[in-house]
């Protein structure tokens, strides 16, 4: 199932048994290649969809376990009840929750899947090595930033509307108060915007869109960015995950390193967790929320231009297409005597429309229904 040894965007090596690599691509695919081909994707689709839905069922028997050894703690003779409810329910604990819950929770579905999965040959290296395009790194790290935070401040005015117009409040997943300490702050920072970066960036960039880069790197950030999406599991946050994911993926793939995406989600993470701290020390109007609110603003104009100007002049990375997708009017070879012109659509539909996946979708829908009426 692998490649050549130089990455899923080489092209393999001539034995590949379905395609005869020449001065084109295929025009056709065998039906009996697709179908096995076809047969690969839905155990990818699985692996994404087993990994989501372990990740919500595990997030409420994660909440579940800390609630009532809370509470059997509560009963004990002699313990000093009032004392572990102020710590359980500070800043500090709460931060500290959120990380180990980012590494059991989040990180933990897709890790163990990935390693379960790894022996069946569906799951590839993670490009673990110093990002490439060094010259033009600055310029990818801050672009694909800017977007992001484009991206969010889109979202934000696209959820008001929906608001204002249908009287249903989309909220956010509520985040406890900022913490005053700097044990506290360093905590949140942390558990905000380091531990999620790494571990969502290891789990979706790396798990997750590495094997799929085998049908195109394309549609390997499209489907990727659509899982991490469907793992925010809010139909508020699945446009700015989904915009992210593919800025994200695309900059993952033009450097040949996850560290690219880590650093970039941690910038956006991080941008977050300092607009919060400042709002909560000095106000809304203050003057610090003023100069931050232009820093954004000009962030996000400079950071879009500067990844226009990368996209259209400065990217010389060639994206791998798949021989699988057709990618042109001729073909090279012997026509087989069944032949099917595959897509980039159709590898979606193949990955997306699996049982398990539309499962996944269902509870992502499922846990935002239960939130809009809980804010109502």
């Amino acid at each position: 199932m692998n490649y050549s040894p130089g990455g899923y965007n080489q092209p393999p090596e001539n034995n590949n048994p379905y395609v005869n690599f020449g001065p084109k691509m295929p025009h056709f695919v065998p039906v009996e290649v697709w179908l096995a081909e076809k047969n690969n994707i839905k155990k990818l689709s699985i692996f994404a969809a087993i990994s989501i839905l372990v990740y919500i069922i595990g997030s409420g028997v994660f909440v579940s376990i800390i609630q009532t050894a809370a509470s059997l703690l509560s009963e004990l003779e002699g313990f000093d009840y009032a004392a572990f409810y102020s710590k359980f329910n500070s800043a500090e604990f709460q931060y500290l929750y959120s990380a180990l819950y980012s590494v059991l929770i989040v990180g933990g579905p897709f890790f163990l899947l990935g390693f379960l999965f790894r022996k069946k040959g569906v799951v590839a290296d993670i490009p673990m090595g110093r990002p490439l395009n060094s010259k033009n790194f600055p310029l990818i790290i801050f672009g694909c930033f800017g977007v992001c935070l484009a991206s969010n401040l889109i979202t934000s005015y696209l959820t008001l509307v929906f608001s204002s117009v249908s009287g249903i409040e989309l909220g956010m997943p509520e985040m406890p108060e900022t913490p005053h300490s700097v044990g506290g702050i360093l905590l949140f920072f942390l558990s905000t915007a380091v531990v999620p970066a790494l571990i969502e960036e290891m789990a979706i960039r790396g798990v997750i869109m590495q094997p799929l880069r085998r049908y195109g790197d394309w549609f390997a950030i499209i489907a990727s960015a659509m899982v991490f999406g469907i793992m925010h599991c809010n139909l508020m946050q699945i446009p700015f995950a989904f915009t992210a994911g593919i800025v994200i993926g695309y900059a993952v793939i033009v450097t040949e390193s996850v560290w690219t995406g880590v650093i970039i989600h941690f910038l956006n993470n991080a941008f977050s967790v300092t607009v919060s701290i400042i709002t909560d020390f000095y106000g809304e109007t203050s003057v610090q929320s003023v100069i931050l609110n232009i820093i954004f603003y000009a962030v996000v104009i400079a950071g879009c231009i500067c990844a226009v100007n990368f996209y259209r002049f400065k990217n010389k990375k060639t994206f791998y297409k798949s021989p699988l997708v057709n990618s042109g009017n001729g073909f090279f070879g012997n026509v087989p005597p069944f032949s099917a012109k595959i897509s980039i659509g159709t590898l979606l539909k193949s990955y997306f429309l699996t049982l398990p996946m539309i499962v996944a979708f269902g509870a992502v829908v499922y846990e935002t229904i239960m939130a809009i009426i809980l804010l109502q």
